[in-house]
């Protein structure tokens, strides 16, 4: 009976450890998607990139269980992005190991 009792609780543990961390496996394997990296963005009057006329950034957006990354508008072809964060369901994101 004893030997039971301690499988039972053996079982319940792992499958609360599953629970627990599975949502932020998930988020990890989802994190480098590149459509749900967000950037930052400065951008420029001219090819040179010597008049800045602005700055913008991703948000991020979710519906329908989706998450998706919004784009700003940008009013020119010249701009430097540079990667900010990752969307999740949860918010914007650092994964522990964000190269950038």
């Amino acid at each position: 009976m004893k030997r039971v009792q301690n499988l039972a609780i053996a079982i319940a543990a792992v499958g609360a450890t599953t629970v627990a961390f599975g949502p932020a496996e998930a988020l990890v394997r989802e994190s480098w998607d590149p459509s749900l990296i967000a950037y930052s963005y400065v951008y420029y009057a001219d090819a040179a990139k010597t008049e800045v006329l602005g700055y913008a950034w991703d948000t991020c957006g979710e519906g329908g269980g989706n998450v998706y990354v919004l784009k700003p508008y940008i009013p020119t072809p010249y701009y430097d992005e540079t990667p900010a964060f990752v969307c999740s369901g949860m918010g914007p994101y650092l994964p522990p190991d964000w190269p950038y």
